[in-house]
């Protein structure tokens, strides 16, 4: 009987010791928690004292600028989270953003007769420079993709896709699956086209899975059909492809 109660006192002081472990667990990471808290609140303020004192730098300086928003986005800060506010006033970086993806949405629908909806995201960035001029301020590949990001919630309909390591822009209402995306890699080591025989022989597909694929391509003019080819095959041409062939 005397062993049971020495059992039963050792486990009720087991308990005792682990909530009491518990409780000072609990306590060290709320204290390590407003001591984080506090840290970051610091930081956040010593950031806008920076901004303020590198505006015109931030402003001017497209490669500044981007280590800036890094910078930004490790600390949980959105200077471009709205028009309002300290960021907006301080910067003005929500404007130029906003005005930038317009400019890049009429560009790329000025475009889209003569490349489909798909362009480079680096020729995008080149024919927008020579649009905005000399007297505009720089706008580098980072800001374009910032600029995408700004008003992918309004349905902007462009967006970024991988080719291979080539980013591009896609500036029609189809979603490209990775059999799209291989396909336009393999037509741009191709010299900008492909045939359906030739195509599903290199790349091991049947002929049925690349005139699938290419139909919906067709369908939206990102891919021309030339049935005159001389070797008498049909060929399909890309034609974000066709000015660097």
């Amino acid at each position: 009987m005397r062993g049971r109660k020495a059992g039963l006192a050792g486990l009720l002081a087991e308990k005792k010791r682990r909530e009491k472990m518990q409780s000072l667990a609990t306590k060290i990471e709320e204290d390590n928690i407003e001591h984080m808290t506090k840290q970051l609140k610091v930081f956040q303020e010593n950031l806008q004292k920076f901004a303020a004192k590198h505006k015109d730098r931030i402003n001017q300086n497209p490669h500044f600028r981007h280590q800036f928003q890094q910078l930004c986005a490790k600390t949980g800060v959105d200077p471009l989270a709205s028009h309002q506010g300290f960021w907006a006033q301080m910067l003005g970086l929500g404007n130029f953003y906003y005005e930038l993806a317009i400019q890049m949405i009429q560009l790329c629908l000025a475009l889209r007769d003569d490349n489909g909806g798909l362009i480079e995201l680096k020729e995008l960035h080149h024919q927008l420079q020579n649009r905005r001029g000399k007297h505009q301020q720089k706008a580098s590949i980072e800001d374009l993709e910032q600029a995408m990001k700004c008003v992918q919630i309004l349905g902007s309909g462009l967006r970024i896709v991988l080719v291979g390591t080539q980013k591009m822009v896609v500036s029609v209402p189809i979603e490209l699956s990775t059999d799209h995306t291989t396909l336009i890699k393999f037509a741009k080591s191709n010299g900008g086209f492909l045939t359906i025989p030739g195509t599903a022989k290199d790349l091991s597909w049947s002929q049925h899975r690349v005139s699938q694929t290419m139909d919906v391509m067709v369908q939206e003019s990102m891919v021309w059909v030339d049935d005159k080819a001389p070797s008498g095959m049909r060929q399909y041409w890309f034609a974000c492809l066709l000015q660097e062939t």
